[in-house]
């Protein structure tokens, strides 16, 4: 029931996940904890770790039957393109209702 906005500098949707990883998205990494962030509020991460895992993320993109591969140290990466990942997240904002300001700038 809440409200969202994404607001996104860019030109091209996404275009920091388009170019990760080769253009493969390096979109999680199967042992991250808190341990692996910085931040002077370390409960954050805390936080944010406990209520959307790696695993859910995986299980998302499992639902969307987007193919994934593991290179090393448990670093995830889309087996064809980032685009997918992109549509992927895209469509589950579409089904949210999230609004989108693009490009835009904040001051």
């Amino acid at each position: 029931g809440l409200k969202v906005l994404v607001i996104d500098h860019s030109e091209k949707v996404a275009e920091k996940i388009r170019i990760s990883g080769g253009g493969r998205a390096n979109f999680t990494n199967k042992d991250v904890s808190p341990a692996n962030f910085l931040s002077d509020n370390p409960h954050f991460c805390r936080s944010a770790l406990s209520r959307f895992t790696p695993r859910d993320f995986i299980a998302l993109m499992d639902k969307h039957g987007i193919a994934h591969h593991e290179k090393h140290k448990g670093q995830l990466f889309c087996d064809n393109s980032a685009q997918d990942l992109i549509d992927m997240l895209l469509k589950e904002c579409e089904a949210g209702g999230v609004q989108r300001w693009q490009p835009c700038t904040v001051n």
